[in-house]
Parts: C-alpha cells; structure tokens; sequence
C-alpha cells in the first residue's frame, strides 16, 4: 500500500511540474530579475521635454522621471522652449529627431547649456545611425523606460565630465 502512495505521488508531482505555467499580460514585469527598473539614479538631472503637438506619452515620461529622481518640466512649442530655457536652469533637453536639428542653436545659446538627447520614434537603421553620429544621446525605443533612462544616465555622465574639465 506505501509503495503505491509513494508511485502515485511521485506521478502526480512529475505531472505537475510538466505543466507550462499559464501567463497573463504583465506578468513577466513581476518576475524577479526582471520588469521595470525604478531605482534611483545617480545623477539626477533638471530634464526639460520638448513636446511637439503630436508627442501624447510626455505626461507619462514625466512621471517615469520624477519616480527615479529626475525633477521633469515640459514646453510645448518653440516659445515655450525659448521661455523656460532663459528662466531656469536644466542639464537636459529632450526632443524628437525632427525637431532637434532646428533647436540646436537655441539649446547651445542657454545659458545652462543642456545637453541634448535625440529621440528616434519611428525610424529605419540607417536614420538610427545617423542620428546616433550627429547627437551622442539619443534614445531609440521610446516605448521603453529604460531606453529614456539609460541615455540620460549616459547624457549626466558626459555632461559632469565636461563640466569637471572647464573647472
């Protein structure tokens, strides 16, 4: 009679551990080792967002921000941008690739003198590549939040060893 309680509850335990684990939609972001990374970061930044009319995820890349440690301001249209670039203080700026290019002089005319990060939202590999050759930021995957967050990270670590070499 053990042996075939034993039998039966080794068979039952095989059975179960041979069936695929059912996933529901958000589940692999639980996982541990895995999923969005919200911890602090290690320089955190003034960052403005430059949002053109057809820009809709800026209030979410806000609060992304502002959970890490990022303090996150955001200027719809030029004026706007011209405003808050004389009135405050920022170490980033970010902006789609179309509109980078035409915003250049400006940033670089701030007084703050932010660094700028490029944002490829929809684009082929070799309109990547040539953004990744004109601006050294740039984020490809605007989608992901680790995307946004490695290439400020990367913007912070260039912007204070610039500013470590003027002092």
């Amino acid at each position: 009679m053990r042996r075939m309680i034993l039998a039966a509850t080794i068979i039952a335990g095989i059975a179960l551990l041979s069936i695929p684990m059912a996933e529901a939609c958000g589940d692999k972001a639980l996982r541990i080792g895995r999923g969005i990374r919200f911890r602090r970061v290690s320089h955190p930044a003034a960052v403005l967002i430059y949002i053109p009319s057809n820009f809709s995820r800026a209030t979410q890349l806000q609060s992304m921000l502002k959970k890490v440690g990022h303090k996150s301001y955001a200027a719809q249209g030029a004026d706007k941008l011209t405003e808050a670039l004389k009135s405050g203080q920022y170490d980033l700026v970010i902006a789609d690739v179309a509109e980078a290019a035409g915003l250049e002089n400006q940033i670089q005319g701030s007084s703050s003198k932010p660094v700028l990060v490029a944002v490829v939202s929809k684009g082929t590999k070799a309109e990547v590549t040539a953004a990744q050759k004109r601006y050294q930021n740039v984020v490809t995957n605007p989608q992901s939040a680790d995307h946004y967050l490695e290439a400020i990270e990367q913007a912070m670590r260039s912007r204070v060893r610039l500013l470590s070499k003027k002092v």
